[in-house]
């Protein structure tokens, strides 16, 4: 049977080693996999073992990319996803990489949605901030259960009515024709993703308080 005539440490990352079996070089893995698996000089190897220790390589290397990634900023399961397959990983590897990050609470969709609503409403309507998640890749399940537990209406108001201030000032320096500023004022909300409800109730208040001033 061949036999392990050599573990070497690898010069330029020493939490990996390089395996040679019967003087020739197979395979290099994680440091950790040469204790977890009792590999050492002069063991008799099958294939098959070669094979778990390979697969079971995947997986570190899998999740040193997967910290790496959300290192600075969280993602959704579904961005992690595409990364990890990306890099060629197969799916059970994937699977598994996913499993670990949401047991750690390092990958979890519902608090990035919450997040995410939080921050991007002030500056956006619900159906642009919505389509934005769906993109990257929050389930409508996942979305409908955060918004439940928020007050969307009143933080998406409050902003729509900023931005249509801030907006209107510019126009009316450029458009005197109320019709025109309000067709302008209109499509420029409307933009932003906020709904036809939320506009026009939005827009009468500017509108009407730049008449009383």
């Amino acid at each position: 049977m061949p036999k392990i005539t050599q573990i070497s440490e690898n010069k330029k990352n020493k939490d990996r080693v390089s395996i040679y079996v019967d003087d020739q070089f197979v395979l290099a893995c994680h440091k950790e996999l040469i204790y977890k698996k009792g590999l050492k000089k002069d063991l008799e190897i099958d294939i098959d073992l070669l094979k778990e220790i390979a697969h079971e390589d995947d997986y570190f290397k899998a999740k040193d990319v997967a910290f790496k990634f959300l290192e600075k900023t969280m993602k959704t399961e579904s961005q992690l996803r595409d990364k990890l397959l990306e890099k060629e990983f197969d799916q059970v590897t994937v699977d598994r990489v996913v499993l670990l990050l949401k047991e750690y609470k390092l990958l979890d969709d519902h608090k990035y949605s919450l997040q995410f609503l939080t921050e991007k409403l002030r500056s956006r309507g619900l159906k642009k901030v919505s389509f934005e998640l769906h993109q990257k890749g929050i389930s409508k399940e996942v979305l409908d259960e955060v918004l439940e537990t928020m007050e969307t209406g009143s933080i998406e108001e409050e902003s729509c009515v900023k931005l249509a201030e801030k907006k209107f000032r510019e126009i009316q320096k450029k458009e005197v024709d109320r019709y025109k500023q309000k067709s302008k004022l209109y499509s420029f909300l409307a933009g932003k993703g906020y709904d036809y409800e939320t506009i026009n109730s939005v827009i009468r208040r500017v509108m009407d308080e730049t008449l009383e001033e």
